[in-house]
């Protein structure tokens, strides 16, 4: 879909308050690959070509457009070619005595900038805040499979000291993203209602956890559930950090550090308060998009699955058919005849319904809605909803002959995971990948072995759950320093519970503690790979982990495989291999260490890796 933009010319009153408002706008556009046409008296006619039922038009009601102004003609006509086709139409409005937009548009509602800021109480200088807002109904309707603009932002909050800034940021998101469809259980739940069931079905709808972490959150086995929640079905959590909560307490850190920090007091200022809400909204949103653009990768790897048996039936609406032989009969039979639709976030009853109507006449064998945050496949109006990773995960089996589970193999493969130095929306690129590689691992029989990490270790925890909940402990292996548990009897029970625990020996430094735990996990024969990511970079490369265990790894003659996409130490380290020829890494194909450098496709990845050690270990 394509968006075109009708510059004013610059003689316009209030052209400085538009360009203050266009220029994050088209920043925004183009930083999410929307394609932008600004369209002016030189490209107009051009422009005028290639407009479509598929198009937005956004024209300023400043523009003040005259029929007997030589210029404007030319815009006039652009207007009527779009109503013709059928384009949308998006008059902005700066002022009050310009919400009505004139001419030939006139009947269209208007984008009322002023009343945005009269709802922020902010002035003309925030004009950037309102173009961001602006720009996520713009992106919502370019990408419906990506984003919704209505889609519910769960608050997840301890009542006990966190319900009044719950309240707070939850009547200010009503007012300044009015389609937004927040939740907060005293408001939400009605009298008499199952109070929980509410909120299990709030937290299935949500596009995003917005976590009120206040001091006594991390001691509520409620937030807990929420957290775990939110994670295992890739639902994105904004951290927001009151006051000085206290980080270490947490038993899930959705993700490094807080994306965002507040004092108490920020929330006694109204003003204040919808700055903070427009904060939320903005970092939301980039999270949200962060996290739906993953299914691209799936898309790839579908893609190259089926070739030439898939076809596309509507790009922008990410729908495709299967049609595929049938296997294990012995009389020919009808292909396997099947729909299926990609969603990046989460699904609604409206997309059922416009999936069954768009599909009324096909009489194949199933039409299925696919999204990353689904957890079990379930059926709907006849409609099958399930996971994509599942899916790609059955039919891969199909296509190459396997049937039923894969039993255990004799090995295991380390994963070496830390979060880098960066902002934290794009860390949540490494958590994707850990995701994607620890769901092949243990779909394909291998034990995934880790080092214990606050947050991964939750993330590992609840993914083998999800595939196999009887067998899940078998599947994990964590290796923890006893510089950490310190007699812990509890917290040494609880990690017993859902996977198989090491503890090495505490060491008088902690250097040596670390050093000595990564001996123990990785130089093992049963130790199959070792696959790093991240991690942060310090001044002495000596310090850094990931270099440590690559060099153990090397020592025992176990393969290493860097992904460098992601960023932090496993980037520098995977260009200095790079560099000399990947030589003593893992004898894989060059192409393939260079893949592990540069791409983003981590589901292929993982195949890619898998295949080679499967073909190594024959």
């Amino acid at each position: 879909m394509k968006v075109f933009i009708i510059e004013p010319y610059g003689k316009e009153k209030n052209i400085e308050k538009i360009d203050l408002f266009m220029k994050p706008l088209k920043d925004q556009l183009q930083k999410y690959a929307v394609e932008v046409m600004i369209v002016n008296s030189m490209n107009v006619l051009m422009n005028k070509e290639k407009l479509n039922k598929e198009s937005i038009v956004i024209i300023y009601n400043e523009h003040n457009i005259m029929e007997d102004n030589k210029e404007d003609t030319k815009i006039i006509s652009f207007l009527k070619k779009a109503l013709k086709e059928g384009a949308e139409i998006w008059p902005v409005s700066l002022d009050k005595d310009s919400r009505r937009p004139e001419g030939i548009i006139s009947k269209k509602q208007s984008y009322d900038i002023w009343e945005q800021l009269r709802c922020r109480n902010l002035d003309e200088t925030y004009l950037p805040t309102i173009a961001m807002a602006f720009s996520r109904k713009v992106i919502s309707r370019v990408f419906p499979m990506l984003y919704n603009e209505c889609g519910g932002i769960f608050i997840s909050h301890r009542r006990l000291d966190g319900e009044e800034i719950a309240a707070k940021i939850y009547e200010k998101i009503k007012i300044q993203a009015d389609n937004s469809n927040p939740f907060r259980d005293v408001v939400k739940v009605n009298v008499g209602e199952e109070a929980q069931q509410v909120i299990d079905e709030a937290m299935r709808n949500s596009e995003v956890f917005v976590f009120i972490h206040t001091e006594q959150a991390a001691e509520s086995d409620w937030i807990l559930k929420e957290l775990r929640f939110a994670v295992l079905r890739n639902i994105p959590i904004l951290w927001i950090r009151i006051g000085d909560a206290d980080i270490s307490k947490l038993k899930i850190k959705p993700s490094e550090k807080p994306h965002l920090q507040y004092a108490l007091e920020d929330f006694e200022n109204d003003s204040e308060l919808a700055k903070i809400a427009d904060e939320i909204l903005h970092k939301a949103f980039d999270l949200i998009m962060a996290n739906s653009n993953t299914i691209f990768e799936y898309i790839t790897v579908i893609k190259s699955l089926f070739a030439e048996k898939l076809d596309i039936k509507n790009a922008n609406k990410m729908l495709y058919h299967i049609s595929m032989e049938r296997k294990g009969y012995h009389y020919p039979q009808r292909n396997i005849e099947q729909y299926f639709q990609i969603f990046g976030r989460t699904l609604t009853e409206e997309d059922i319904r416009n999936l069954k109507e768009e599909l009324s006449n096909f009489q194949g064998d199933s039409i299925v809605i696919l999204s990353n945050k689904v957890v079990k496949l379930s059926r709907k109006d006849n409609i099958i909803i399930d996971s994509i990773e599942d899916f790609y995960y059955h039919w891969s089996a199909y296509i190459s002959g396997k049937k039923g589970k894969n039993e255990m193999k004799k090995g295991e493969i380390v994963i070496s995971g830390a979060f880098p130095e960066c902002d934290e929306i794009y860390k949540q690129s490494l958590t994707d990948a850990l995701i994607m590689f620890a769901k092949a691992i243990m779909r394909d029989g291998y034990i995934l072995t880790f080092g214990a990490h606050p947050t991964f270790q939750e993330l590992f925890f609840e993914i083998a759950k999800n595939i196999d909940s009887q067998n899940f402990r078998n599947m994990l292996k964590m290796f923890i320093s006893n510089w950490f548990m310190a007699n812990d009897t509890e917290k040494e029970k609880y990690y017993n519970d859902n996977c198989q625990l090491s503890i090495s020996e505490k060491k008088e430094e902690l250097s040596d503690s670390l050093s000595l735990m990564r001996k123990e996990m990785i130089q093992r024969k049963e130790v199959k790979a070792l696959v790093c990511l991240g991690g942060k970079i310090k001044e002495d490369k000596n310090q850094e982990g990931i270099r440590e265990e690559i060099k153990l790894a090397m020592e025992y003659n176990i393969p290493v495989f860097i992904v460098g996409s992601v960023g932090g130490c496993s980037s520098q380290v995977a260009a200095e291999y790079m560099n000399a020829d990947w030589k003593d890494l893992n004898n894989a194909p060059k192409e393939l260490n260079e893949e592990f450098q540069n791409s983003i496709d981590y589901v292929q990845l993982a195949e890619s890796m898998l295949k080679f050690i499967n073909s190594r270990n024959i």
